[in-house]
């Protein structure tokens, strides 16, 4: 990848270290480790937190972790996790734990649309911290006969979740300011892999990074872009990009789910098939369980790993966090993980499966397509006008 490195250490920090982790046992086994290792403080922040026996485990942890002294500070979406008891609350509080909804859709003030928190992060002590696309629910753990949503996570350890920690805390706070973070390398020659930043997309606070890296990466493109798709709609702006790097001899692939929860957005994600086989974009379908994973790998360089989509929704009305990450050993190891998957539990979409769609089917996406984009406009305008952006 042709990374300008004058620019990139300006960006990225070294002197940490950072591992991919999977949905499922892996992921929660995970959580439940450092959770009983913190000391001094966590900040868990998630978009969905729902009252299942995964739920219930994990907030018997944090609940355990206060009672060695722990400070748990707990922020959850007040939609996401909307199915929660109206006692949750009362009873965490009542335990010690610092717990309250971000942007509760009714206030004093009214109904109040706001922003959504839809980043995942766990941070122990400053000092390590998971960040990804993975909600705190039973079809992201799975079960003996039921695969987990496919879903990913990055376990980062060192001086940078300091940085991480602050972003929580300003969102703890309502203040939502970042310290500026400082660069620790001085020279090209001591570049030291891997090298992380951390990506913010909250546009009403006029941050936009991730769109960004995602802009950069496949404009810098020169052997391969596979991407994983929850909800898969990219802006013009991309499909051109992408395009572009296929015109210059990339190969592009994007894995994306045979069955959606969101039936919606999956007609809409189906309209853009024909567009994407137009353009020599190859498409696999995974079909052992729902796709909710959100990341990109390029050119065995460069991986992103969060909770932002590639759609409008995500760019401009949700809060999401994504770690990128410059590294060889890293990029190939999750590049080889997905082609395992594309290999073994994908289907390709080819030329003969569109042509085999009905007419009303072809014009049912397309309809679903025009609706979701309108509807996503008209939510980014209640958004932008709307005085409560907590």
């Amino acid at each position: 990848m042709k990374f300008n490195f004058k620019r990139l250490f300006k960006k990225y920090k070294s002197g940490n270290n950072v591992s991919f982790v999977k949905s499922g046992e892996e992921y929660f086994n995970l959580l439940k480790k450092i959770i009983r290792e913190a000391q001094h403080k966590i900040h868990f922040q998630t978009y969905i937190l729902d009252d299942d026996s995964t739920g219930r485990m994990v907030v018997d942890e944090l609940i355990n972790a206060k009672e060695r002294g722990v400070e748990v500070y707990l922020l959850i979406d007040s939609y996401g996790s909307r199915n929660l008891s109206k006692n949750f609350p009362k009873k965490i509080i009542d335990l010690g734990i610092h717990f309250r909804y971000f942007a509760p859709v009714i206030t004093s003030k009214g109904f109040c649309l706001g922003r959504r928190l839809h980043q995942k992060i766990v941070v122990i002590d400053s000092k390590i911290a998971l960040i990804g696309g993975i909600n705190i629910a039973d079809r992201y753990m799975g079960t003996a006969d039921k695969k987990p949503w496919l879903d990913f996570a990055l376990l980062v350890g060192g001086k940078i979740c300091e940085d991480i920690s602050n972003i929580c805390d300003g969102f703890w706070e309502r203040k939502f300011l970042n310290k500026r973070i400082k660069n620790n390398i001085k020279k090209l020659d001591n570049k030291i892999y891997p090298l992380l930043r951390i990506r913010q997309n909250d546009w009403i606070r006029e941050k936009n990074q991730i769109s960004r890296s995602y802009k950069n990466a496949f404009r810098n493109a020169e052997k391969y872009i596979t991407i994983v798709g929850a909800y898969f709609l990219p802006s013009r702006k991309l499909r051109h990009l992408l395009k572009k790097a296929v015109e210059r001899g990339v190969k592009v692939k994007v894995i994306l789910s045979k069955k959606s929860d969101e039936r919606i957005f999956q007609l809409a994600m189906d309209y853009l098939y024909r567009w994407m086989h137009k353009n020599n974009i190859e498409i696999y379908e995974y079909y052992p369980s729902v796709v909710h994973g959100k990341a990109a790998v390029v050119d065995d360089t460069w991986l992103t790993i969060g909770s932002h989509d590639l759609n409008f929704l995500s760019t401009y009305g949700l809060i999401e966090m994504n770690i990128d990450v410059v590294d060889s050993d890293l990029a190939k190891q999750f590049n080889s993980y997905l082609e395992n998957i594309i290999k073994n539990e994908c289907i390709k979409v080819t030329k003969e499966h569109l042509e085999k769609r009905w007419f009303f089917e072809r014009f049912l996406s397309w309809m679903t397509y025009v609706l979701v984009r309108i509807s996503e406009w008209f939510l980014i305008f209640l958004i932008r006008n709307d005085e409560y952006h907590e």
